[in-house]
């Protein structure tokens, strides 16, 4: 169970990167000039600012389907995987019992 969140863990590592470069906005920075081109450069922070929430809204939008198309395919892992233990288990009681078996048939033959 381990091997897939590592390979996630691997994937999400070398596009770290690129996450970041996604997810950092390059706002205006405050300059010092006059007081008259504050409210101007007040009002295009305010833009840059919404425009960076509604970039994120969309991205976070993306990133909860592929989320839950990877659970999905996780818990079908999931029950593959319990299937695949379920007849192991049967396999192995049955070696077993006839482990059993053949004891019990090579003792009654010495003894015999």
């Amino acid at each position: 169970m381990a091997l897939p969140w590592l390979a996630v863990g691997k994937l999400v590592l070398a596009n770290l990167d690129t996450i970041i470069d996604v997810v950092k906005p390059a706002f205006t920075r405050k300059k010092i000039e006059a007081v008259t081109n504050q409210a101007e450069l007040l009002n295009q922070q305010i833009a840059e600012l919404q425009t960076a929430s509604s970039n994120n809204a969309e991205q976070i939008k993306e990133l909860a389907a592929q989320l839950k198309q990877m659970v999905t395919a996780l818990d079908q892992a999931a029950l593959s995987v319990a299937a695949a233990r379920k007849k192991t288990r049967i396999l192995s009681v049955v070696a077993v019992a006839v482990s059993v078996i053949a004891i019990v048939a090579a003792v009654a033959s010495f003894i015999g």
